[in-house]
C-alpha cells in the first residue's frame, strides 16, 4: 500500500518534532520540506528517522525562478541556491530535489544561459546521486524542453502537481505525457479557475479527482501520495492546526482509496 505524506509547512504552531510526531500519530508515513520555508533539513532527517517517516524530497527554492534564464546577480544567486539544495539532499540522504523550470505566466524567453544552468544543475545532482523532479507549472514549453533534453538521464523525472494542472494548464493531462517519468506528487485542490493556486485539502475544491487519479492509476508509480496543502486559506479560519492535519489525512486516505479502487 502506498505511503501517505504531507508538506512540513502545512500549518503553523508546531516545532518540527511536534509536527512530525503528530503526522506519525495521524497515520502519515512520509513528509517533504521546502527550502523556501525550512533551513534545517538535516534536523528533519534525524526526526524522520526517529519517528519512522520517509523524508521523500526537498523542494528547491523557487521565488524568482525566471531569473535563471537571465544574466545578472539574481540569476546567479538562484542558480547557487538550487545547487545548495542538491548538496543538502545529499547530506540529509534525501533522494529527490523538486525544481521549478519557470515562473509566472509571462516568463522571459528560454536562453542558452538558462539551458546551461539547468544542464549544470542536473549534472551536479547526478554526481551526488540526487534525482531532479521537474514540476508542471504555468508554461508547458519550459517543462517540455527540460523533459526532452534530459529524457535519457536516469536522475531526471517529473513531479506531478495536480493543483497546477487544473488551474494553470487545464487542457494538459501531464500524466499521459510524463507518467513513465513520475518521481513524486503534489496533491491539493482548487476551484479550477485560471491562476487560482489555492492549495486546498483534496475534495474541498472542484478538481475531478476520479479523473485525475484514473490517470495516476495508469502509471507504474508506487511512491508516496504527497499532499501540498496550506491552512492559511480563509476556508480554514477557526480550524486548529491539529484538526487541519487530521482533515488532510482523511482526504489523502480517500485519494488512495480511489487509486486502489477495483484492485
Amino acid at each position: 500500500m502506498q505511503k501517505l505524506g504531507i508538506n512540513l509547512d502545512a500549518v503553523d504552531g508546531f516545532s518540527y518534532r511536534d509536527y512530525i510526531k503528530a503526522a506519525k500519530e495521524l497515520g502519515f508515513t512520509a513528509v517533504f520540506s521546502d527550502m523556501t520555508t525550512c533551513d534545517c533539513p538535516q534536523e528533519i532527517a534525524a526526526l524522520c528517522k526517529e519517528y519512522g517517516l520517509e523524508y521523500s524530497f526537498i523542494h528547491a527554492p523557487y521565488m524568482g525562478t525566471y531569473s535563471l534564464w537571465q544574466e545578472g546577480e539574481k540569476g546567479d544567486k538562484m542558480y547557487e541556491s538550487i545547487l545548495s539544495c542538491i548538496s543538502i539532499c545529499e547530506k540529509a540522504d534525501v533522494p529527490i530535489a523538486v525544481v521549478h523550470i519557470s515562473s509566472g505566466f509571462n516568463p522571459p524567453p528560454m536562453t542558452e544561459l538558462g539551458k546551461t544552468r539547468f544542464k549544470n544543475i542536473v549534472g551536479y545532482a547526478k554526481d551526488r546521486n540526487v534525482k531532479i523532479a521537474f514540476e508542471n507549472l504555468r508554461n508547458f514549453p519550459y517543462l517540455e524542453w527540460a523533459m526532452n533534453t534530459f529524457k535519457e538521464y536516469s536522475n531526471v523525472g517529473f513531479c506531478w502537481d495536480v493543483g497546477h494542472e487544473n488551474c494553470f494548464t487545464e487542457d494538459i493531462e501531464y500524466l499521459k505525457i510524463y507518467g513513465d517519468k513520475l518521481l513524486c506528487t503534489h496533491i491539493h485542490d482548487n476551484n479550477c479557475e485560471k491562476g487560482g493556486d489555492l492549495h486546498l485539502i483534496p475534495f474541498d475544491g472542484k478538481i475531478d479527482y476520479k479523473s485525475s487519479i484514473k490517470n495516476l492509476k495508469a502509471t507504474s508509480f508506487t511512491g508516496p501520495l504527497m499532499l501540498e496543502v496550506f491552512a492559511k486559506n480563509e476556508m480554514y479560519n477557526g480550524i486548529s492546526p491539529l484538526d487541519f492535519l487530521t482533515r488532510a489525512y482523511k482526504s489523502i486516505e480517500k485519494v488512495r482509496d480511489l487509486l486502489n479502487e477495483g484492485d
